[in-house]
């Protein structure tokens, strides 16, 4: 066992239980929200039976007043008029973080108030009553929830609220328009806003392993959440694939300009092949390794890895870089030794699936196909073991007699990828991930503007092509380039805030509020302002 609370070892003498606790990668931040103190939706017992939370939703009564309700409380906060709720939702003040929960909620569907906390480096959403979750909530962009064992209580700071995005079209129609382009790539990735269906306690439990491993994977590049994590966007389209489509194409084309536009609407990214993973871990090589959470192996889940095992067969390692690990999650009260495990039932259904993909090379699915527990990665509340540092996933490459062998898949010596790179570049997946506002923040510092370019570079122009109005009075006109500096101005001119994308730093902003304490300081000193100021 690596980290956790050694309990046992309280009475060795000398020993501090802080010394056993991994360094986070949120090394700038408190430490109140790192794994060891969130609250843990696996060991936490915070589920009744089955796994769906308590929600409520924005609703309108017969005369359209708003209404809702929490639990057996009303929560007056909630009940914000649309139109103070949409100017909150368009000023500045806050964006920053408005546009960052968006991001997470998009990609990750259901999280944590705490999660939501650290994926965006803002303590605020530990509140449901921050001002941006109230106007969000009032828009009905999201819905805002309560764990099942915690019902019959208003959300309260840290542990009891979740979220997820709502089902409907409000930020399609309303909100989209409010936003500059590289916001609106920033929060969605530049595809559709997602809603939908939720499996509450999944979502919870795929988002926690992405951030534990964002927070103390060594060599992790980035984390992808389930609406990056499909088939399409992670491996590519098969020779096949490419194939089928280019024919299909050229025959649109021959039938007319429409047919044509609609097979161009049909094979646009994202449209052909929406098979997806829960989430996605990229090493810092490159490789993907999509996992899928299962609490329980159903009648479906064959054909799920038998769909995995087809798309892997189709896509060589060295130019997809894909590898998928099937992690069972069932309830901590269920005897791992009993049947009631799915994990027995995992093995033998990959195992059976497998059969129809003989051998055991590098790109073949039994060495791209792992299983791996929940409890042997996080044995108890608190603690991570090796194998999850290594990511250790068993994978069916042994005779009969020892089927299952033990990778691990962080390991590049254990767990090889060689990419094929005149026609692959693994690690532009990292670079692109920056650009999101769902990536957890510490991934993603730094101004990223640069991989969607400026407005106008994206149309294709130059300074020179911008008209410039003649002077109404040339004599008394001096004349500067565009975008030269003005008066204490040092350097040219550059993009406002909202055509950039910059991710949040910590360290920074922490300095910058330091000194500017200390300023204040310093002025009361010297007397310039009262002590109450």
């Amino acid at each position: 066992m690596v980290a956790g609370a050694a309990r046992e070892r309280r009475e060795i003498a000398g020993f501090e239980p802080e010394g056993w606790l991994i360094p986070s990668s949120r090394t700038e931040e408190d430490d109140a929200l790192s794994m060891f103190n969130r609250t843990d939706p696996y060991w936490d017992r915070l589920w009744a039976p089955g796994s769906q939370a308590v929600w409520t939703s924005r609703h309108s009564g017969p005369d359209d007043e708003p209404l809702v309700s929490f639990g057996t409380r009303e929560n007056k906060r909630l009940l914000m008029s649309r139109d103070e709720a949409m100017d909150i939702l368009v000023s500045n003040r806050g964006r920053a973080e408005r546009l960052a929960a968006w991001g997470v909620l998009d990609s990750w569907r259901t999280v944590s108030a705490e999660q939501l906390a650290v994926l965006t480096g803002s303590t605020f959403f530990l509140d449901p009553n921050y001002s941006q979750i109230v106007a969000s909530f009032a828009a009905e962009l999201l819905d805002v929830g309560s764990f099942a064992l915690r019902n019959g209580t208003l959300p309260g700071r840290g542990q009891t609220a979740l979220y997820r995005p709502r089902t409907g079209d409000a930020f399609e129609k309303e909100l989209k328009k409010t936003l500059t382009y590289p916001e609106w790539v920033s929060v969605t990735g530049g595809y559709a806003w997602s809603s939908g269906g939720q499996f509450d306690r999944h979502n919870l439990l795929a988002t926690e392993l992405a951030i534990r491993a964002a927070e103390y994977l060594p060599g992790v590049g980035t984390v992808m959440g389930e609406k990056f994590s499909s088939i399409e966007l992670l491996a590519g389209l098969s020779a096949q694939e490419r194939k089928i489509n280019k024919d299909r194409l050229e025959k649109a084309k021959a039938k007319g300009p429409e047919a044509y536009e609609a097979e161009l609407e049909r094979q646009r990214p994202g449209r052909l092949d929406n098979r997806r993973g829960d989430g996605t871990i990229v090493r810092s090589d490159g490789l993907r390794i999509v996992y899928e959470v299962t609490a329980t192996s159903s009648a479906s889940f064959e054909s799920k890895v038998r769909r995995w095992a087809q798309t892997i067969d189709k896509r060589p390692l060295e130019t997809s870089g894909l590898a998928v690990v099937f992690i069972a999650a069932p309830h901590p009260d269920r005897d791992r030794h009993a049947s009631a495990d799915p994990i027995h039932n995992i093995y033998k259904v990959i195992a059976k699936v497998l059969k129809e993909f003989p051998g055991t090379g590098a790109d073949s699915p039994a060495a791209r196909i792992g299983v791996a527990h929940w409890q042997d990665w996080f044995p108890a509340r608190g603690q991570i073991s090796d194998g999850f540092l290594d990511l250790q996933a068993d994978f069916a490459l042994g005779p009969a007699s020892a089927r299952w062998v033990p990778r691990r898949m962080m390991s590049t010596d254990d767990y090889a990828f060689k990419p094929f790179t005149d026609t692959f570049d693994p690690t532009a997946l990292i670079d692109n991930a920056r650009l999101l506002a769902a990536t957890p923040h510490w991934l993603r510092t730094g101004d990223h503007t640069d991989l969607i370019g400026t407005p106008l570079a994206r149309a294709k122009k130059t300074k020179a092509d911008i008209p410039k109005p003649y002077p109404a009075r040339p004599n008394r006109t001096r004349g500067r380039t565009l975008g030269a500096n003005v008066g204490a101005v040092k350097g040219e001119t550059t993009l406002p805030d909202r055509l950039r994308i910059r991710g949040r730093d910590i360290a920074a902003e922490r300095v910058y509020l330091e000194r500017k304490k200390d300023r204040a300081q310093a002025r009361r000193s010297a007397g310039s302002l009262p002590d109450w100021a």
